[in-house]
């Protein structure tokens, strides 16, 4: 389905690498090198360190200018707090974004807050449905004759004259450009392009790019996969963050339900599905808890010895112990689930890799279509219902599916063959 991420904002980091922005979106954020063109190079996803609850979901960020260049603004909920550049504390309390920055009373929530570039840099931008509000950085105070609608005054049409996800700011050669995000209902095929009929419909991120200088939009990118490719490696490791929290809270729930005693009818079940055996033993038993153990820990260790890389062929690839790897296809290929049991399953590999890999589809009936056996480099895998238990124990899409299953109620396996979930 492409992508999930909705963009919030992006802080550059003017003192430290001109050429660095640091892009946020839900819980996390990634740092975007506009000189290389691609997330830095040990990318990966971190969570913002700013205070609770502007730490997740920022409507916007800003650096601040003129008097206020000591300080970044991070706006959320219909609240801003103020952060010193040096040591990045709070200083003073949360605000009311309306009431001290001259905005609209009923705009008690926004869609967008950020900076403007080239012969706009002097300016900030709020933006709240289809309207938005100018402020002033040299006057301290909104230009007047505002909220306008962004439509005939940014030349937007379409998807972009309202309710916008939120902006990055280009630097470097970029400098004057603005690019203006919105996440959009549309229709994508298995690979996570755009089509007009008969395939998964999925809500995904659509950009539009605007020129300061020029007043004019001179770039729009509607098909979601193309979303992906123009932003090397930004959204598989921002879509990264959110599948850690759902890996998470997955393997959460199935160490819970392996822990008890006796094991409830449905864990019970799902050892039969996944480790093919009903009635566990003790060994079998500790062996799961134990290796859904060391998945957790992996996951929590997360984005230690993890990276994007470009034109990786696969939605994600580990060497044992060492690091593991996503391309743009954990993104394209696979909705938030998918890419949820895509890291619990290259948590296994990391941590107890044992040379066995059989898709948790191969040979089965995955919601009520039949698929072929798997073949991985050559090698035609056997029916997964079949592998021993022996196998199972160390297979890593069996404690993906066996996760998913103990946490949503049903033998779901997302992956592969529930391509867009």
């Amino acid at each position: 389905m492409s992508s999930t991420v909705r963009i919030a904002g992006a802080l550059p980091t003017p003192d430290a690498d001109p050429s660095l922005s640091v892009v946020f979106a839900g819980g996390w954020s990634v740092g975007y090198d506009w000189a290389a063109d691609h997330v830095v190079t040990a990318g990966a996803p971190v969570q913002p360190l700013f205070p609770a609850p502007f730490d997740r979901d920022l409507d916007g960020v800003l650096l601040g200018q003129q008097a206020f260049s000591d300080f970044e603004y991070v706006f959320q909920g219909g609240n801003y707090q103020r952060i010193k550049l040096v040591g990045l504390q709070p200083d003073g309390d949360p605000a009311s974004t309306a009431d001290n920055w001259f905005l609209p009373s009923d705009w008690t929530t926004l869609d967008a807050v950020f900076p403007g570039g080239g012969v706009k840099s002097g300016f900030a931008y709020f933006f709240h449905g289809p309207d938005y509000v100018r402020f002033d950085w040299p006057a301290n105070a909104a230009s007047t004759g505002y909220p306008k609608p962004i439509g005939p005054n940014w030349h937007t049409s379409g998807d972009f004259t309202r309710d916008l996800d939120g902006e990055i700011t280009g630097l470097r050669a970029f400098s004057t450009k603005a690019y203006l995000f919105r996440t959009v209902t549309t229709m994508v095929n298995r690979d996570g392009r755009r089509t007009s009929s008969g395939g998964f419909v999925v809500n995904a991120p659509v950009y539009c790019r605007y020129d300061f200088n020029g007043e004019v939009v001179d770039n729009t990118v509607t098909d979601p996969a193309d979303v992906v490719g123009q932003w090397n490696g930004l959204f598989p490791l921002l879509d990264a963050g959110p599948a850690i929290e759902l890996a998470l809270d997955w393997i959460g729930a199935a160490e819970t339900a392996a822990a008890a005693t006796p094991l409830d009818p449905a864990t019970l079940t799902a050892f039969g599905h996944h480790f093919m055996t009903g009635s566990p033993d003790t060994t079998v038993v500790n062996t799961v808890r134990d290796r859904l153990r060391q998945i957790r820990e992996r996951l929590t260790a997360l984005p230690e010895q993890f990276k994007w890389t470009a034109n990786l062929g696969f939605a994600a690839t580990t060497t044992p112990g060492t690091l593991t790897e996503i391309g743009d296809e954990f993104s394209t290929l696979h909705g938030p689930n998918g890419r949820a049991a895509a890291l619990i399953h290259e948590a296994s590999h990391f941590r107890f890799d044992a040379g066995i890999d059989v898709p948790e589809w191969s040979g089965e009936v995955i919601a009520g279509a039949p698929q072929d056996r798997a073949v991985i480099n050559g090698r035609t895998m056997p029916r997964y219902s079949t592998i021993p238990t022996s196998d199972a124990l160390v297979n890593p899409s069996s404690y993906a599916a066996f996760a998913q299953e103990i946490a949503l109620g049903e033998d779901t396996r997302f992956g592969a063959a529930r391509p867009q979930l």
